[in-house]
């Protein structure tokens, strides 16, 4: 198994929580968890692979609660096999991550891992406790299995995003909603940039409420889409800013929103996701003045198509900024958190305490820089 550019020394296979325990207890070589393999480009460069963790034998829901609106999944269960066994019960998980639905539940929660859908939040906002097996083998629990659940500091909240080196993720439990009565999605397409967003700050000042709103580019357009009772949806379609529309509902409107994923997996060879309020938006662009961009126009982060590492260097004067994906020979000499200080300190710290023996996906996170 290659991963991240290096083969691994040999693979484990577990087919139990406690397998893994046993197999995590018994070694000290380093470790990588592995889902399935959606999301290698994010993160620092791997360090070494003495040992691959294939956690796709991890891949029953262990309970479903529609009454609770609670579901409990291991790591290995696919995005899209999740979102069928909920849409049975008329609900789901407002998740759409450019991964798509082949990208698992605990490679997801690993990455923190979103995609249009981020106008309803992260998935970081939809976990509400984890299983996880530590680098010694030790199996613990944070959070709970109800929706009100966490005394304390929360745990799961930091190991989303960790990128697999604190812990591995072997459970995951979210809370899910109903599903949307209807959904439709508007297009506008643009000459110009200014005129894009003069219709996304329309939509912020009006009675909207998307759940996702994209400004994409080049060259420029806006991507909104309401989710909701019919009659709620049907008004804000109706209601929309003065454009050149082109609305999908039903059966057509996925499909739109597959030509956005395909966008965001056409940029590059670096995309870095650059962080700062809605209102930002133009300056960003202005600054980076990318080939091509996609912009969570609800919170202002924004995904750039850069040329080189020196472009990123570039966009840090100015901005906190994440590398999103890159290829390996050029995460080598780009840190993808570009964190310093306190705050690197502070994560090294964390690393040193929870993985004393940097077992535990060896410089993928922030030991990586």
């Amino acid at each position: 198994m290659i991963i991240d550019g290096i083969a691994a020394g040999r693979v484990l296979r577990p087919q139990s929580v406690e397998e893994l325990a046993d197999l995590t207890r018994s070694g000290s070589d380093s470790l990588v968890p592995v889902g399935a393999g959606t999301n290698l480009e994010f993160g620092n460069p791997l360090q070494s692979a003495d040992c691959a963790v294939d956690l796709g034998g991890l891949d029953r829901i262990t309970a479903y609660n529609p009454a609770d609106l609670t579901v409990h999944v291991e790591a290995g269960v696919k995005l899209g096999h999740l979102l069928k066994e909920l849409e049975a019960r008329n609900q789901t998980l407002p998740l759409d991550p450019w991964s798509g639905p082949d990208a698992t539940i605990g490679g997801l929660a690993a990455t923190n891992a979103q995609g249009p859908f981020r106008a309803v939040g992260t998935l970081r906002d939809w976990i509400i406790g984890m299983r996880v097996v530590h680098a010694d083998g030790r199996i613990s629990k944070t959070g709970g299995r109800v929706v009100k659940n966490v005394t304390g500091y929360d745990l799961a909240k930091l190991y989303t995003g960790s990128l697999g080196s604190l812990a591995i993720v072997v459970e995951v439990s979210l809370k899910v909603r109903a599903r949307y009565q209807k959904t439709a999605t508007a297009v506008a397409r643009f000459d110009r940039l200014d005129d894009a967003l003069a219709i996304v700050n329309a939509l912020r000042q009006g009675a909207f409420e998307p759940v996702a709103c994209e400004v994409t580019g080049a060259p420029p357009a806006v991507w909104v889409r309401f989710g909701d009772d019919a009659q709620a949806v049907d008004w804000q379609i109706r209601n929309l800013p003065p454009a050149e529309w082109r609305v999908s509902e039903g059966d057509s409107e996925p499909a739109v929103w597959e030509q956005l994923r395909s966008h965001y997996h056409g940029m590059g060879p670096i995309v870095a996701r650059v962080v700062a309020a809605p209102s930002a938006i133009g300056e960003i662009l202005d600054f980076a003045a990318p080939a091509a961009w996609i912009v969570h126009a609800a919170n202002g982060i924004a995904l750039v198509a850069v040329s080189s590492p020196e472009d990123v260097r570039r966009l840090r004067g100015k901005f906190p900024v994440i590398v999103e994906k890159a290829p390996r020979e050029m995460r080598r000499e780009l840190p993808a958190f570009g964190v310093a200080g306190v705050e690197l300190r502070i994560m090294k710290d964390l690393k040193r305490a929870f993985d004393p023996a940097g077992r535990l996906n060896r410089g993928r996170h922030i030991d990586g820089e």
